[in-house]
């Protein structure tokens, strides 16, 4: 028991020290600069137009969220294994005495928070820009709801990309492949769906457009605009689109932890 108690506490630590050092590697390397910085901008470029009211606002500063995701998933996350493997850094990494398992939580829970960050800066501006514009007591009660479907969001986001990261040789090509899978893939399968008159309810993408749709303005996930008479609408439930980012997040992760760990070159 005592032993189990020790073996527990050593892998919390050699997961914090994981972390840590990847958090720190991207501070070095620039990545957590530039995807903060980017998060800070894009959301000022909508001062350009300014609609009515502070909901619709929100909701068109929100049309880039899903893509800022998956763009910061990829730069924390789409190197996280492939990149050891591929620089040879695992020779070095993987015969230390810290296990393997550490190591994977580690860089997977540092592309997460990192994203996080990313995404907190997001939805802090938009409330600094909205309350600026038509003052805090115009600010949606929906937009806190937004933030923490955007979390849960980017655990499905990372886990995928992570995934790729595990499966594929080159950190350039994992990179690349779970990027488009969830912006070109993914989507044009929902669209696809959508033109045979079925709801994408399975599809993470699809359930993330409960980053906006929560805010009850648009009248469809994909945004202003006629769909086409051969489109059916469809919005997100939201109890089925959490429940199928969470899927996606742990499936993805477990299935990623497993390849990477069994890995041999």
């Amino acid at each position: 028991m005592e032993a189990s108690r020790i073996s527990f506490g050593n892998d919390i630590f050699e997961t914090y020290l994981s972390v840590k050092f990847e958090l720190l590697k991207h501070l070095k390397r620039r990545r957590l600069l530039i995807v903060a910085a980017l998060a800070i901008i894009v959301p000022l470029i909508f001062f350009v137009r300014v609609p009515d009211t502070a909901g619709q606002f929100d909701d068109e500063v929100l049309t880039f969220a899903n893509i800022l995701i998956i763009i910061s998933a990829a730069m924390f996350a789409g190197d996280a294994i492939s990149g050891e493997f591929e620089r040879k850094t695992n020779l070095i990494l993987f015969p230390t005495p810290q296990r393997r398992g550490t190591i994977f939580a580690g860089k997977y829970l540092a592309a997460v928070l990192a994203t996080f960050l990313v995404v907190l800066l997001y939805y802090v501006t938009l409330t600094l820009q909205t309350a600026g514009l038509f003052g805090w007591g115009e600010i949606p009660g929906e937009l806190a709801k937004s933030f923490l479907v955007a979390l849960i969001y980017t655990l499905a986001a990372v886990s995928v990309i992570y995934f790729f990261s595990a499966v594929l040789k080159r950190t350039l090509t994992s990179t690349i492949v779970g990027f488009l899978s969830l912006v070109m893939v993914l989507p044009v399968l929902s669209f696809i769906l959508q033109r045979v008159n079925q709801e994408p309810w399975f599809i993470v993408t699809y359930s993330a457009n409960l980053v906006t749709s929560v805010l009850g303005i648009s009248g469809s996930p994909f945004g202003p605009g006629d769909q086409g008479p051969n489109i059916a609408e469809f919005t997100p439930k939201f109890g089925i689109g959490i429940a199928v980012m969470i899927a996606y997040a742990i499936v993805f992760l477990v299935a990623g932890m497993l390849v990477a760990s069994r890995r041999e070159d």
